[in-house]
């Protein structure tokens, strides 16, 4: 099943607002994403729990079944954040959207890449930094 490029980034945004304690139902979120089928949401969300973007509870370590509708999301790994923060801005995600053609047809961490790359050249830029000292920045 293709990953939906901006449910995946919905997710992530609806994952960061869980608070401290608080649990989501992957049903809920499904909720707050009425968009998206729930066969979308739970594919992303277990794509995401398994590359180590979101924290799920009431599943076990040696289960590798996908998520079910009754796991609840505790919230995002370190990994996560970092993650968001790259694509938050609804500038760049536009901006990445615009500029490549093929925006739904690319994987959502070939898109995690592009936003950090593009991130890199702000930070570099907002620095007046040399292009041969790009910052070298491997979140993942």
């Amino acid at each position: 099943m293709k990953i939906n490029n901006n449910c995946a980034r919905k997710i992530l945004k609806e994952v960061e607002k869980i608070e401290f304690g608080e649990k989501l139902p992957v049903e809920k979120l499904h909720e707050k994403l009425k968009e998206y089928s729930i066969e979308d949401v739970l594919n992303i969300v277990t794509i995401l729990y398994k590359e180590n973007y979101l924290i799920i509870i009431d599943k076990l370590p040696y289960d590798d079944n996908d998520v079910l509708k009754d796991h609840r999301i505790k919230g995002l790994t370190d990994k996560g954040y970092k993650t968001l923060d790259l694509i938050r801005d609804d500038e760049i995600w536009n901006k990445m959207k615009e500029k490549l053609p093929n925006f739904d047809e690319i994987s959502i961490f070939t898109i995690f890449d592009i936003a950090n790359k593009i991130k890199n050249i702000e930070i570099n830029n907002l620095f007046d930094l040399p292009k041969d000292l790009f910052i070298k920045n491997n979140r993942w």
